[in-house]
Order: C-alpha cells, then sequence, then structure tokens
C-alpha cells in the first residue's frame, strides 16, 4: 500500500511538473517582446529591472523570515552566486541587451542557446560526456548562433545588434550554470527562488537609487502597472518558481538528460526556420513569435517521449502524441492558408514546427527510468 501511495504522489509530482514547464515556456515566450516594449517606450532598462527583481524580492521577504532558522549557511553563502546566475546578472544582460538587439534576437541566443551551454558546463564543471549524435545536435545550435553573429556583426539587423547579442549569449551561460548547480544540489524551489529574487532586489534596489536613469517618475501610471505585474509577480515570482519546481519534478536531475531534453526542441525551431526560409517565404516577426510558440509546443512532446510513462506504456504515449499533434496540425494547418498575414505566418510556422518537433523528439529522446538520475 505504501508502495502504491508513493508511486502515485511520484506520479502526481511528474504531473505537477510539466504543467509547471509548460507554464513557464508559455510566459517566457512573450518575455523578449513586452521587455522589449517596455525598453523602448516609456521605461529605461533599469526601471525593469527594479520591477522584475525589486517586486518578486519583496514578495518572496515572508518566505525567508519564516524559514529563516531552518536554512542552512551553505545555502545562505550561495545566495550571492546564485542571484548573480539567475538574478542581477542574468536578467540584466537580458533587459539591457533588449536595448541594441530584437526580442527575436533573444529568444533564439537565450532559451535557444541554453542546450549547448548546459552541455559545455556539465562537462567542465562536472565531466558529465555528451554522446555523439547530440555533439551533432549542438554542433548545429553553434553553427546557427554564428550565423546570427556574422549578420548582426555585418549590420544586417539592428546598428549595435551585435552588443545585445553578447548580453544575450552571456545570460543565457548564466542561466545554464545556474539550472546545472541545482540540479546537482537538489535545492527545494522555494528556496532557490526566494534567496535568488531577495539577494537580488537588495543588489538592485541600492544601485537603481543611486546610481541607475530612471523614467519612472514620467511614465503612464498604466505601464508602470503592468510592468510591475509582469515582470516583478508573473515573471519574477511566478515563472522563476515554476523553473526550479519544473527541473527537479519531472526529473531532468543532470545536465545530460536536461540537454537531451532541450536539443531536439531547439534543433526543430531551427528547422523549421530554415525550411520556411528555403522553400516557403522570409521570416518576418510574426513567424518568429510563432517560432517561440513551436519551441513550447516542442517541449510538451520532448518531455512526454523522456518520462517513465513513455517506458511504462508507450502505445498510450503515441496516442497521446497522436491526439494533441493531429490536433495542433488541424488547427494551425488551417491558419496557413488565411490570407491575413499575422494568421498566416502563426499558422504555417507552427505546422512546419510541429512537424519537426515530432521528428526530431522521436530521433533524439529516449524514455528513462524513474528516480535515475
Amino acid at each position: 500500500m505504501k508502495a502504491i501511495k508513493a508511486a502515485m504522489a511520484a506520479r502526481k509530482g511528474m504531473a505537477l511538473g510539466y504543467i509547471a514547464a509548460f507554464t513557464v515556456v508559455l510566459i517566457t515566450s512573450a518575455y523578449p517582446a513586452v521587455t522589449r516594449l517596455g525598453v523602448a517606450t516609456s521605461l529605461t532598462p533599469a526601471d525593469l529591472l527594479l520591477f522584475r527583481l525589486g517586486v518578486s524580492g519583496l514578495l518572496f521577504v515572508p518566505y525567508l523570515v519564516r524559514h529563516g532558522r531552518e536554512i542552512r549557511k551553505s545555502d545562505w553563502l550561495s545566495a550571492l552566486p546564485l542571484s548573480f546566475l539567475h538574478g542581477w546578472g542574468m536578467a540584466g544582460c537580458v533587459i539591457f541587451g533588449l536595448q541594441y538587439a530584437p526580442a527575436s534576437h533573444a529568444a533564439a541566443l537565450g532559451p535557444g542557446a541554453i542546450a549547448a551551454w548546459i552541455a559545455l558546463v556539465g562537462f567542465l564543471a562536472y565531466r558529465i560526456e555528451v554522446d555523439s549524435k547530440r555533439l551533432a545536435g549542438i554542433a548545429i545550435i553553434i553553427a546557427g548562433v554564428a550565423l546570427i553573429l556574422v549578420a548582426s556583426y555585418r549590420g544586417q539587423s539592428l546598428a549595435q545588434a551585435i552588443v545585445g547579442d553578447t548580453m544575450f549569449l552571456a545570460a543565457s551561460a548564466l542561466g545554464a550554470t545556474y539550472l546545472v548547480y541545482i540540479q546537482r544540489r537538489r535545492l527545494d524551489p522555494i528556496l532557490a527562488a526566494a534567496l535568488v529574487c531577495v539577494t537580488s532586489a537588495m543588489v538592485v534596489g541600492p544601485w537603481h537609487y543611486f546610481f541607475a536613469q530612471s523614467a519612472i517618475a514620467s511614465a503612464p501610471l498604466t505601464d508602470l502597472a503592468w510592468q510591475a505585474v509582469f515582470q516583478g509577480v508573473v515573471f519574477g515570482c511566478g515563472v522563476f518558481f515554476a523553473i526550479n519546481y519544473a527541473v527537479l519534478a519531472v526529473g531532468l536531475r543532470s545536465p545530460a538528460r536536461a540537454a537531451k531534453v532541450l536539443l531536439p526542441v531547439v534543433l526543430a525551431a531551427i528547422a523549421a526556420a530554415a525550411i520556411l526560409v528555403a522553400f516557403l517565404e522570409p521570416l518576418t516577426v510574426f513567424h518568429y513569435v510563432a517560432l517561440l510558440l513551436t519551441i513550447g509546443i516542442g517541449v510538451n512532446y520532448a518531455l512526454l517521449m523522456a518520462s517513465p510513462v513513455a517506458r511504462d506504456d508507450p502505445a498510450a504515449m503515441w496516442r497521446t502524441l497522436a491526439v494533441v499533434s493531429g490536433t495542433a496540425l488541424v488547427t494551425f494547418g488551417v491558419l496557413a492558408f488565411a490570407h491575413a498575414p499575422v494568421l498566416h505566418a502563426i499558422g504555417v510556422t507552427v505546422t512546419v514546427g510541429v512537424i519537426a518537433s515530432l521528428v526530431f523528439a522521436a530521433m533524439l529522446v529516449r524514455p528513462v527510468a524513474e528516480g535515475v538520475a
């Protein structure tokens, strides 16, 4: 009976982990565009950084006050470096980078490159080897990153896009290092989020007050309220907690396994973009936004194929994939024939992306046993 209850609790935790991962993907896909809008209109990058980390830090203070005595000294000591990796350091690179480069570059060089960074950090820090197939996929990611950097350097994007691209890559490297660390240390997701957010608020608050350029006093109240809620509450608290929870609950407990799930997602997005450019139509901002949605769909496919369910009942897994992917193909396939440019771009991109996500996930992802690190 105890074994049955334990198994049910494990499956429930994994299901919640999938929900958390899906939530992260949905909100993160909108983050570069919303932040770029704030930077380009009424607020400064420093203001957005304050909203992102100051608001979330205030919300997590009660948790640290209540549980302060239970937190180990080693965890307290790790707060500052962790806040740099996934707080004020990483967020600062993204937000300030959006002054120079478009939101599409932030998505491609941030989440798009993180699988390669995770593999690199895992190898350098823990000597975790990656097999030849994954190395080939990582090489493709590096080639895609190189193409973006070369285009930015030659002035084919915004005038100073290379500066923003460099900052996005730095943010991706910092985030990957953080994920590897919490995977190895198995930090409690709420504790990790609280330490990072509160420590980041303590760093960013004084810096913003004494040194940063601010436009808060002259910005419309609606802009302030919207960015405070999105940056601080939704992204700073909600998404950050969901990231930590998903990494632990879904079972991606090693950098190699995380890279194995992320790699086919990134390759599918690159392949979808390449197919569109080579055979169908040039990419617009609507295609880039749709590629973010494609990444979200691909994450769900890869996580399902990597779960113990795929090993225990592969027929049920494939039936589930057939239903969800078939629904997506029909829905977005119809949009692909729309005359409105926005609907057409979303439809054709997601249709190609769904097919690519299924192909790459089936080729590269293998189910793992529960409890295997």
